[in-house]
């Protein structure tokens, strides 16, 4: 399809055009096209969770516990900070979610006393499931795209990124950072594991 075929934000914006005789067009379009293709994403990936019968809060946590990286733990009071959720709430959620198998609640190797929120490994398949059905779902939406296409929209949106962070915090915050798993002694003990995943 070219580029010149109008679509429907092309009547969205002769409608206000009526209207507004100052309205750029083509700025009026930019945004607004970013708008909608956002609002698709988000409803494809509510699609794409229920269909692995997830509830986006549910993705949420096993999300933020596979970002910790290895051992793939948290404390509750942690990402209850980090989901922006009350406490209370949040133990309700770790129920049903450690009743479904996908997590489970350890000690916590350096002061038993305390509880971990663990990711199991039935909870890390279902998380990466639905990242690999996420993923299916974002390609086919940037198919027209060709490789030299999608390189210069990568382009172009990383330096709007980068103008708005100047006057900014940043719009994507680095993710915190969970307990890594206990290095076995020995002299050949290296660091532990730092790996992260991120989305």
């Amino acid at each position: 399809m070219g580029m010149s075929e109008p679509d429907s934000v092309d009547r969205h914006i002769a409608h206000w055009s009526r209207e507004l005789s100052d309205l750029d067009p083509q700025l009026e379009g930019m945004v607004t096209r970013m708008q909608m293709l956002v609002r698709l994403l988000k409803r494809h990936k509510e699609e794409w969770l229920a269909a692995g019968g997830l509830k986006p809060w549910e993705f949420q946590i096993l999300h933020h516990l596979v970002a910790t990286g290895p051992p793939y733990r948290a404390a509750p009071s942690t990402l209850a900070e980090w989901l922006d959720t009350h406490p209370a709430t949040l133990t309700n959620r770790l129920d049903r979610l450690e009743k479904a198998g996908y997590v489970d609640r350890v000690h916590d190797p350096a002061d038993r006393r305390r509880l971990l929120v663990g990711l199991t490994p039935a909870g890390r398949a279902a998380w990466q499931e639905r990242m690999d059905e996420g993923d299916r779902s974002e390609r086919a939406l940037f198919a027209p795209l060709d490789a030299n296409e999608r390189e210069l929209l990568d382009g172009l949106l990383r330096r709007l990124v980068r103008a708005a962070e100047q006057e900014g915090p940043p719009l994507m915050p680095d993710w915190p950072a969970g307990p890594k798993a206990p290095v076995p002694p020995g002299p050949s003990s290296g660091p532990a594991s730092d790996a992260t995943t991120t989305r």
